[in-house]
């Protein structure tokens, strides 16, 4: 399966990459990206394939709600965050799991 991790904390990505790479043998991680921007343009590469998308929320320039306002994606969402405000409208965009930070492994598999 292939995944993109979308986080604008470097240490919040290494650790989500870290920690679904000891998880899941069967995972390939194929990015990780910063910004709604680099989000958008990478999902709109035809070339990209991809699985399993996680997000967090508050990305250095946006939303990652203002992702799908620019593009469509058939990977899974799982949303990734330090808040519980934001658990409806990741529902709404078709997130099949939130997670709240820190990351328990246990809820991650």
């Amino acid at each position: 399966m292939k995944v993109l991790i979308v986080e604008d904390e470097p240490l919040a990505q290494n650790n989500l990459r870290n920690l679904t790479m000891k998880l899941f043998d069967d995972l390939e991680i194929v990015g990780m990206i910063s910004s709604v921007k680099g989000a958008v343009q990478w999902l709109q590469n035809p070339e990209n394939e991809l699985d399993i998308l996680f997000l967090d929320v508050e990305l250095s320039d946006g939303m990652c709600f203002d992702i799908f306002e620019q593009v469509k994606t058939n990977a899974q969402i799982i949303i990734t965050t330090a808040y519980d405000t934001y658990a409806l409208k990741a529902f709404q965009i078709h997130s099949i799991d939130y997670l709240l930070k820190p990351i328990d492994p246990e809820e991650l598999k």
